[in-house]
């Protein structure tokens, strides 16, 4: 897209916004410099692009019918082969609409992509063909996976897959959905405040937040680099080790993968708990919105290990119960600046940046009328938060997240894991539209207590099924070092097996 050279008039109108009196009154002799300035930006089209990721042309795809996916967990169904051979080697994976897979739309639970389809793979994506994988389809997610449950993507709610008209979880809706329906045996997630666990413990399948950095977030839809990840859902725990070995490492891309430590997941997978160390956080527990059954299930899951030889003791980190409001600080205006200002990616990334998807975003920026409740809130209060304290309130939150981050840092060196319900509560019915905003915003955060915590100080934690409470799953989520996945698998393998 050309910049147009400006007139006076429009230069004295912006002057007049900014304050700058004196160029308003007297606009030619800095028109006639911005024109020339602007006039630099068509030179960068002569300057060819590299190519970073895998492009394809377009693929055969369908959108299911209501009768083919009941639950709505998929976007649109495709076929794209991976290697012949490889770890992955069968696999169905369903992956995330917020990853870019070229050659298929992607509309991010929005009405602003609804005609989107990017022209390359994100690197997870690439690493799983490779393997030997299928893509089997873009899965359903929240708009602009803003939302912990499943009822605010455009194109409708996802049911949770154990009971319809109840939440599936959310960002990550569909991905946990179609694991459960058996539609794909892996599938990605990707997650800001919990997006890939919060699915995981209300659907009943195994989800990752790996360690910040550790899998490359190339080509993924971003809510604020400070605190996205991208992770593996299946069905089991193995598998997800199997997916994670797939998509770990650095693609020299990311600019987030700096000093990353990939693990070996599966040699340890099948060692048990004994002598492990497991602390059970206590401010996890008896959190707002919890129930007690949850509670009391993870804590019988709990004592399970301790009967395999693992060594349990309660821990206390106070800090824990406030981990949600440095998030908050972080996402109020992290997420207005990314998603809403910025066309879906922060600037100042030396990493490589979709232009077919900003652009996009910006030809379709007049469809904000559809926002849902949710995304109206955080664009509102960003806006008044920006205009009343700029950007301190983020730069705060990041700064004191480190104080958070020692303190978990600190209990870790005595344990191998930490524990905490995932979700403090199993699948809640999806709100009635009737009951207004507030009913809607309140059904996107209410699971989120146990799981923002992790984004900001960048732990790996993985949620694990451990039980049902009236017929629904529940997650048990298991925290550790940082780039320590493999004790997780071994200690979520342990509980698979009870």
């Amino acid at each position: 897209m050309s910049v147009q050279k400006p007139t006076s008039l429009q230069i004295a109108d912006l002057a007049t916004q900014i304050g700058y009196t004196d160029i308003a009154e007297a606009p030619e002799e800095y028109t006639a410099m911005i024109s020339g300035m602007v006039g630099v930006l068509d030179a960068l089209d002569a300057i060819p692009e590299p190519e970073v990721l895998v492009s394809r042309d377009a693929v055969d795809y369908t959108v299911p019918t209501a009768e083919q996916d009941p639950h709505h967990a998929w976007e649109v169904r495709t076929s794209i082969l991976g290697a012949d051979s490889g770890l992955l080697s069968g696999v169905r994976l369903g992956v995330k609409d917020s990853i870019l897979v070229a050659g298929v739309p992607m509309r991010n639970g929005s009405r602003e992509l609804a005609s989107f389809v990017p022209n390359e793979d994100a690197t997870v994506v690439t690493r799983a063909l490779d393997a030997g994988a299928e893509v089997v389809g873009k899965t359903t997610n929240e708009y602009f996976c803003m939302s912990g449950g499943s009822h605010t993507a455009a194109t409708g709610v996802v049911h949770n897959p154990h009971r319809m008209g109840h939440s599936s979880g959310g960002s990550s809706s569909g991905s946990a959905v179609a694991l459960v329906t058996g539609d794909a045996d892996m599938a990605f997630g990707a997650d800001q405040a919990g997006s890939i666990r919060m699915p995981a413990s209300w659907s009943g399948v195994v989800g990752l937040k790996p360690t910040y950095g550790l899998v490359p977030y190339t080509g993924i839809a971003t809510l604020d680099g400070y605190f996205d990840h991208v992770g593996p859902m299946t069905r089991t725990v193995a598998d997800n080790a199997r997916l994670l070995t797939v998509i770990a490492g650095s693609d020299g891309i990311d600019f987030r993968q700096k000093d990353i430590v990939v693990g070996d997941y599966l040699s340890r997978i099948d060692d048990g708990v004994e002598g492990l160390k497991i602390g059970v956080l206590s401010e996890g527990f008896g959190t707002e919105n919890a129930e007690a059954e949850v509670d009391e299930t993870v804590r019988d899951t709990v004592e399970a290990l301790r009967q395999q030889g693992a060594i349990v003791e309660e821990v206390s980190i106070p800090l824990h119960s406030l981990g949600g409001a440095l998030w908050t600080a972080i996402a109020i205006e992290g997420m207005a600046e990314t998603v809403l200002r910025n066309q879906g990616l922060g600037f100042g990334r030396p990493d490589h940046y979709p232009v077919d998807m900003m652009q996009h975003l910006f030809d379709h920026k007049d469809d904000a009328d559809a926002h849902p409740a949710n995304v109206r809130l955080f664009t509102l209060v960003g806006k008044y938060v920006d205009q009343q304290a700029g950007r301190l309130h983020y730069a705060k939150a990041v700064n004191r997240a480190r104080t958070l981050r020692a303190a978990y840092d600190a209990e870790l060196a005595r344990f191998d894991v930490l524990v905490t319900p995932t979700t403090p509560q199993t699948a809640r019915p999806l709100p009635d539209p009737d009951h207004g905003a507030g009913a809607a915003i309140g059904a996107s955060i209410e699971m989120s207590t146990n799981t923002t915590p992790f984004n900001i100080t960048h732990h790996p934690a993985i949620s694990v099924p451990c039980g049902t409470v009236g017929g629904l799953p529940v997650g048990i989520q298991l925290i550790a070092k940082h780039f320590d996945e493999a004790t997780l698998f071994q200690v979520g393998q342990a509980i698979e097996n009870l």
